[in-house]
């Protein structure tokens, strides 16, 4: 397999480490999928958020309802880009805690393991 071909698979799986954390309602998961030092911007609606990726792991530990919202969750991988040591992923996903969001994520590869290093959201659906 080319290097070329691997990076892009190791972005890819670690989007979808990503995935299977918020869908499991695991905090420690999601923690291991970012860097110590990630951080998050977007919109909750009209709400701007901007905070570290552990007020988002806070988030999914007190999410209770993960057995009534993940049945009809869904995602897709909208695109993959390396550069190097560093990426790009966007990721669509439908009935997150019932709501639809795009995520955009920065990664970076460090010995290595791909992890992402930043988060920009937006929730598609309205307020």
């Amino acid at each position: 397999m080319s290097e070329r071909i691997a990076a892009h698979d190791g972005v890819r799986s670690a989007v979808e480490a990503y995935v299977a954390a918020v869908s499991a309602g695991n905090p420690e998961a999601v923690r291991a999928a970012f860097r110590p030092d990630a951080h998050m911007w977007g919109y909750l609606g009209r709400q701007f958020v901007s905070a570290p990726i552990e007020a988002f792991c806070d988030v999914v530990a007190a999410d209770s309802r993960t057995d009534e919202w993940t049945p009809a969750y869904t995602y897709t991988i909208r695109s993959v880009e390396v550069s190097g040591e560093v990426a790009v992923a966007v990721l669509d996903e439908s009935g997150y805690q019932g709501h639809d969001f795009t995520n955009h994520f920065s990664l970076v590869r460090e010995d290595g393991v791909w992890r992402i290093a930043g988060k920009t959201f937006f929730r598609r659906d309205p307020d």
